[in-house]
């Protein structure tokens, strides 16, 4: 007699490579450019539910040089690719920089992704790749970027591995601070906040043109800081967290969403865990590094063209 086979479960692993094209190009401000991405890959784009910090890895190619994808579009991604896309050759290599969902909108006709891009040059006029490729975008140029599969994430999913650190628990109090490449998904995240939530936001950006309107359902109250007249970088991000926690805004029962450029994500934790914030249960993501292109180990230093 013939025996069945036990079937085997197929993992799902939860994020892919996308394709998209660009559908429209718009400068919110000074420092900040939206771009849209539309097409028919973008239905399985995401999560269930709101997409809060949600990152994606965008794969951008050396100009002039075709992409070499870490696999098939729409195909998944299996462990290790991050490392076996590190061994691969410049220039089909390219390179990789995570960026936050703005927006994800869903309709019968497509959905579309917002993705805020900042605009900012090292001293010396130079642009990594992520800001070059952003300033040369055009409608119908194609796009790729590495993120979650609607179909494939489950509540079984930890949303670390979805592209998504924002977990507050059951903590009513909430701090989030970033300078203006955290603006993103501290304005996803206060869109996405129930009421019953209290605490501060704050966002540094480089000019006072580039803040922006937002809107939230939660009491937290939101602080917007520019460096116009050449106010250093973090330090009126790093007094205003200091203020908050010298006025009994942050403590014990906080939760606190920090990203900003590394040296100052380092600072502010200091002070926050100094204010008895439980670091261990909050979140601290250094973006970017100074003087670098990438952020962490991965950085590489910028040199004058």
């Amino acid at each position: 007699m013939l025996q069945m086979a036990a079937s085997v479960p197929v993992t799902r692993h939860p994020v892919r490579v996308f394709e998209a094209v660009v559908a429209e190009v718009r400068d919110l401000g000074p420092h900040f450019r939206r771009i849209t991405f539309a097409g028919p890959s973008l239905q399985n784009f995401g999560v269930p539910g709101p997409t809060l910090d949600l990152r994606i890895k965008m794969l951008l190619p050396v100009p002039g040089h075709a992409l070499q994808l870490p696999c098939a579009v729409d195909g998944t991604l299996e462990q290790g690719w991050y490392q076996a896309w590190l061994r691969q050759e410049q220039p089909g290599r390219g390179f990789v920089r995570s960026y936050t969902v703005r927006t994800l909108r869903r309709s019968p006709a497509g959905a579309e992704l917002d993705v805020d891009f900042v605009l900012h040059a090292a001293p010396g006029g130079h642009a990594g790749p992520g800001t070059a490729w952003a300033q040369n975008a055009v409608p119908g140029q194609r796009a790729w970027f590495v993120g979650p599969d609607v179909t494939a994430v489950t509540t079984a999913t930890p949303l670390p591995e979805a592209g998504i650190n924002w977990k507050p628990g059951a903590a009513r109090h909430v701090l989030l601070a970033g300078d203006e490449t955290a603006v993103p998904a501290i304005s996803s995240i206060l869109g996405a906040l129930p009421e019953h939530l209290s605490g501060e936001a704050f966002l540094e950006v480089p000019a006072a043109g580039d803040i922006l309107p937002l809107a939230s359902d939660s009491r937290v109250r939101v602080t917007w800081l520019n460096r116009d007249g050449g106010v250093p970088r973090g330090q009126r991000l790093e007094r205003a967290v200091a203020d908050a926690v010298s006025n009994g805004d942050a403590g014990s029962g906080t939760y606190a969403w920090v990203g900003a450029e590394a040296e100052t994500v380092r600072d502010l934790r200091r002070c926050l865990v100094g204010a008895g914030v439980d670091a261990r249960m909050s979140e601290f993501r250094g973006y970017w590094s100074l003087g670098k292109a990438g952020s962490g180990a991965n950085g590489v230093p910028l040199t004058d063209p």
